[in-house]
């Protein structure tokens, strides 16, 4: 089984006073899409991790199938964290997840399928999507990737651990890969 985590603890700076999960992309909140688009593929579970405005996005999300939702109480310590605490509550039977961003809603359910089936057939290292020349999100780790992301820290993803490792390349024909929202400006686009 495949698991994803998907990362919605962040505090949203960028976007202003509101959560930019909670604001509106086409006629439905970023979380409600984002979260569709992954329950539409062939993961197992997904664990959605919240911090920020916690009790708004539970309202969003709480009738989905397949999600477990986990809390960060140290979201404000930055992506790192929230990642580990995904990491915490994998289900015993994955054999590997997926790092995904609640503000990427251009991902299809195919292109998570994609980079699931290719990891499937080489599942000893992460599998990373490229767009061109690009390596975009959501990665996906082997289960025993565990160990060597616990020692993340502060705000940054797993990039670091990617560039001190080998990693497979599943060429992506979207750059949907490459695009999170961060302003209200990428709502329009």
């Amino acid at each position: 089984m495949i698991s994803a985590i998907l990362l919605a603890a962040g505090t949203s700076q960028r976007f202003g006073k509101q959560n930019k999960l909670l604001a509106k992309y086409k006629n439905k909140s970023l979380i409600t899409y984002c979260l569709k688009n992954l329950i539409n593929s062939k993961v197992g579970e997904i664990i959605v991790v919240l911090g920020s405005d916690q009790e708004k996005i539970i309202d969003k999300i709480s009738n989905f199938s397949k999600i477990k939702i986990v809390y960060n109480k140290n979201f404000k310590k930055g992506m790192s964290s929230t990642i580990l605490t995904g990491i915490k509550n994998l289900n015993k039977n994955s054999s590997g997840f997926l790092i995904c961003l609640s503000d990427m809603p251009k991902i299809k359910s195919s292109t998570y399928n994609k980079i699931i089936n290719s990891f499937k057939k080489k599942n000893d290292i992460p599998m990373v999507p490229f767009f061109k020349s690009k390596s975009g999100n959501p990665v996906c780790f082997p289960i025993n990737y565990k160990s060597k992301l616990k020692g993340l820290k502060g705000d940054r993803g797993a990039k670091n651990i990617l560039k001190n490792n080998k990693f497979n390349k599943i060429f992506i024909n979207s750059n949907s890969i490459l695009i999170d929202f961060d302003k209200k400006i990428d709502f329009k686009k």
